[in-house]
């Protein structure tokens, strides 16, 4: 039980680090269950935490699309209508506008999602969405390290 707090802290302050690099208000992660279903698992704060969990209630949401797509999904502002939003998603993560969901592979097999936001409404620009992918690539370095000495917390 000790070691799955331990990861489970090391993954949201890896979380929290991971926004600061790109300069957003969080990040949050979800991963692939042992049934191929998007979980929510850890988020920098509470609004991070929201937004994951209500996209696994509703089965909806950019991390839902870019796990689908297996591409980068940025979304300017939340509130927009279908196909440039999540309207159903905004009402229930009132604090986030702004989300760019980065798929996570491990050799070409995607295993989650890793979500930035912002609490403002803003066009993601190129270069950030490029470091995001990057970032991605290190959250997943983070997640095999745990992998090899802990279960991750979150995934069944």
């Amino acid at each position: 039980m000790t070691q799955v707090l331990e990861s489970s802290r090391l993954v949201e302050r890896t979380l929290n680090a991971l926004a600061d690099v790109l300069g957003a208000d969080g990040a949050a992660l979800m991963l692939v269950d042992d049934r191929n279903r998007l979980r929510a698992v850890a988020g920098s704060d509470d609004d991070g935490r929201r937004l994951e969990l209500v996209q696994e209630q509703i089965g909806a949401g950019p991390a839902i699309e870019s796990l689908v797509r297996g591409t980068d999904i940025a979304v300017n502002d939340l509130h927009a209508a279908r196909p440039f939003g999540f309207p159903s998603l905004a009402l229930g993560v009132s604090g986030v506008r702004a989300v760019l969901s980065v798929p996570l592979r491990v050799e070409e097999q995607l295993i989650g999602t890793l979500n930035f936001y912002d609490r403002v409404s803003h066009e993601w620009q190129p270069a950030k969405i490029r470091t995001g992918e990057g970032l991605g690539r290190l959250m997943v370095m983070v997640l095999q390290s745990l992998a090899h000495n802990s279960p991750i917390p979150g995934k069944s």
